[in-house]
C-alpha cells in the first residue's frame, strides 16, 4: 500500500481564499504525530467547536516535503465548495481556528486581551517542556520543584488576579469561552499528565480557585468532554507519557 499523501491545497487568489476561510460548514483534516504536544490544543479546538474533523495517518518520511515548513502540525480545511485551505505552524493554526470558532472575544480589544493571556500561558507551557519534560529522569523532581517556585508561582499569582478582576466566572475575558481559557486548561492538563514521581502540583480548587474554575468550565463542555474520554485521547496520553519517560 502506498504511503498516505497529504491533501493538495487550492491554488487561488488571496481574495478567493479569504472568502473560503469564512465558510461555516468546512471539514478538517489534521496531520500530527500520535502525541499531545503541539497538536493538543488544535485537537481540543476542533473538538470543542464541534467541527467535523479527522486525523491523517502520518508517514513522515514521505510527507515531510509536502508540508509548508517541513514540520507538523498541519491542518487542511475543506469547504463545501471543495476549496482546500492549508494551515501551518502551531500558533497560527490555533489563532485561525479560534477566530473561526468565535473564541477570540467579541471585539478587537477583547481579541488583544485573549491573545495576551494565551501568550502568557504558552510561555509557561514551553518553559515546563524545556526545564522539566526534557530533564534527565533522575533530576526531574528537583527541576519540577524549581519550576513551581521560579515560574509557576508567579504565573498563578498574576493570572489569579486577572481572573478575579473578571469575576472568577471561569473565563479570562467577558463571560464566554476563549482561546485563552482553552490554553490554560491545556497547560494544567499537561502539568498533570507529565507529572514527575513525587511532585505535588500547586494548582487546585483550593490553591488557585480562578485557574481551576477555568479548567473545569472548559473540561465540562460536552463535546470536549467526549473527546477527552475517548479511546484515542487516552492513547495519545499514554504515547506522550511513554515518549518522554513518565509513568502514572
Amino acid at each position: 500500500m502506498a504511503p498516505p499523501s497529504l491533501p493538495i491545497r487550492t491554488q487561488a487568489s488571496s481574495q478567493v481564499l479569504s472568502e473560503a476561510a469564512k465558510a461555516t460548514d468546512s471539514s478538517f483534516q489534521f496531520a500530527y504525530f500520535p502525541l499531545h504536544q503541539r497538536g493538543e490544543l488544535i485537537r481540543d479546538l476542533l473538538a470543542y467547536s464541534g467541527a467535523k474533523w479527522e486525523e491523517i495517518p502520518v508517514d513522515w518520511a514521505t510527507q515531510k516535503t509536502q508540508t509548508p515548513f517541513q514540520v507538523l502540525p498541519v491542518v487542511y480545511e475543506t469547504t463545501s465548495s471543495g476549496i482546500v485551505l492549508e494551515l501551518a505552524e502551531t500558533q497560527a493554526i490555533e489563532r485561525y481556528l479560534a477566530r473561526k470558532f468565535s473564541l477570540l472575544g467579541s471585539n478587537l480589544w477583547e481579541e488583544n486581551l485573549v491573545s495576551e493571556f494565551y501568550s502568557s500561558t504558552d510561555a509557561v507551557f514551553l518553559s515546563y517542556h524545556t526545564r522539566v519534560v526534557l530533564a534527565a529522569p533522575e533530576v526531574r523532581l528537583e527541576e519540577a520543584n524549581k519550576f513551581y517556585t521560579e515560574v509557576l508561582a508567579k504565573f498563578i499569582s498574576i493570572h489569579e488576579q486577572h481572573l478575579k478582576k473578571n469575576g472568577n466566572n471561569g473565563h479570562y475575558v467577558g463571560g464566554k469561552a476563549s482561546l485563552a481559557d482553552l490554553k490554560t486548561s491545556q497547560l494544567i492538563d499537561r502539568l498533570t499528565i507529565l507529572l514527575p514521581k513525587g511532585a505535588q502540583l500547586p494548582i487546585s480548587a483550593e490553591l488557585s480557585p480562578g485557574l481551576w474554575k477555568v479548567r473545569q468550565t472548559i473540561k465540562n463542555h460536552a463535546s470536549l468532554a467526549s473527546w477527552h474520554s475517548s479511546t484515542r485521547y487516552q492513547e495519545l496520553t499514554n504515547n506522550t507519557r511513554g515518549r518522554f519517560g513518565f509513568t502514572q
